[in-house]
């Protein structure tokens, strides 16, 4: 191999690695190898296919029609085509002719004499231990003479690509998994006669693969309340998520078996489980009791550690719930907890947020709290669905934690 080849093959795999170091899909993979190989090789055509349990999927990358290129989506991985034999087997398959490509896979030789390609490889997709995941097909639309030098640097491409493809669908599965149980956390709110609820949650995440420690629930109670609790667990992980159901599942369970007793009695039962059972979690919460509806109906809550709760009336005056806040969970169960109570004005909207609505960085949770209090009142005529929306918009642009809000409305 002479120095100028040499020197070509380390352009063409520097200028793939970069172009697949930004990758994080295997829709960006595909569209970084077929960018790369057409400008360097003069490929016609490029795909990377994927094993995916049964079947074999081959992202569309525009290069052929869209007939074509759609019924190559998603295809049975036993299917007798060059790309699905490779992926089977691990061997590489070398083309020099579409006679010759026809002859060998009758099934399909109307398909692929569509595509005008005249010769190619398909190389295996392989990772550590030979594990095969798929294969990229490289082809031409004219004839070409394959050197040993060209099978080198295309077999070097392949494990290139086999390596970010990989990382692309681990990637994507521990964003489902982190989806998927972030989901399950979140409750039903429950339909109660002459309330409105609603509640908005959005987890802050540099990768949109990690969960969060927010949560957030409404718990109907016999006598015609309703309980209202949210809280924050530290850490963006699944581990920080794991120990908010905990706590969530625990509460819900207290409440349901004490449902006669008031926040501060429960927020003590919680945090009293969580220290016989050995549970580490620092947590903060906000729990609130609203009494059914009646001439003398008040709102109960305490706070642990939590940013208060914001009351507005029905003429848009706003409250802060704000008395001396209890110790968060987690530090000393022993320390008695205490309640607060006042009445509820007809029509009124109660808010329950995490500090990640009001807290940025430069600024202070008080000051945060007066720019929601002045956007609640400003917006406390609209439905609730509408003034979460807004607030949420308002509040998170620029955060950068997790954020949940639970409110209620007296539509009675």
């Amino acid at each position: 191999m002479n120095t100028g080849t040499a020197e070509r093959r380390a352009g063409t795999l520097l200028s793939l690695a970069t172009a697949l170091a930004a990758t994080d899909s295997v829709e960006d993979v595909a569209l970084a190898v077929r960018d790369v190989l057409g400008k360097d090789l003069g490929a016609a055509f490029t795909s990377v296919s994927m094993i995916d349990g049964p079947w074999l999927t081959t992202p569309a990358l525009g290069q052929l029609d869209d007939h074509t290129e759609h019924g190559w989506l998603r295809l049975p991985l036993d299917l007798d085509s060059p790309a699905h034999r490779v992926a089977r087997s691990g061997q590489p398959l070398r083309f020099t002719s579409p006679e010759e490509l026809a002859a060998a896979y009758p099934g399909t030789a109307r398909a692929l004499q569509r595509t005008g390609l005249r010769c190619g490889v398909v190389l295996p997709l392989l990772i550590s231990g030979g594990f095969r995941i798929g294969a990229l097909t490289i082809a031409w639309d004219a004839d070409r003479a394959f050197d040993p030098d060209e099978a080198v640097l295309t077999t070097a491409v392949a494990d290139a690509t086999a390596q970010a493809a990989r990382r692309a669908q681990l990637y994507r599965e521990r964003r489902d998994v982190a989806h998927t149980l972030q989901a399950a956390m979140l409750p039903e709110l429950p339909v109660l006669p002459g309330l409105e609820i609603a509640s908005r949650y959005l987890p802050w995440s540099t990768t949109d693969e990690q969960v969060g420690g927010d949560w957030y629930d409404a718990i109907s109670l016999p006598d015609g309340g309703v309980l209202l609790l949210i809280g924050d667990v530290a850490g963006h992980d699944t581990e920080a998520a794991a120990r908010m159901g905990r706590v969530r599942s625990m509460f819900r369970a207290l409440a349901v078996d004490h449902p006669e007793e008031h926040p501060a009695a429960l927020v003590s039962r919680l945090d009293h489980v969580l220290d016989v059972l050995g549970d580490q979690t620092l947590a903060t919460m906000a729990v609130v009791r609203l009494d059914a509806p009646g001439p003398d109906r008040r709102v109960r809550w305490t706070t642990a550690g939590h940013p208060p709760p914001v009351l507005v009336d029905a003429r848009g005056r706003s409250t802060v719930l704000q008395e001396e806040p209890d110790l968060p969970l987690g530090v000393l169960p022993d320390r008695p907890r205490h309640d607060h109570c006042r009445p509820w004005p007809p029509g009124g909207t109660l808010v329950l947020y995490t500090d990640g609505l009001v807290e940025r960085r430069g600024r202070d949770v008080g000051a945060g709290i007066l720019v929601l209090r002045a956007g609640l009142e400003r917006t406390h005529t609209e439905p609730l669905e509408t003034l979460l929306g807004e607030l949420v918009t308002e509040h998170v642009a620029n955060s950068e934690d997790d954020c949940a809000v639970l409110a209620v409305r007296d539509v009675s």
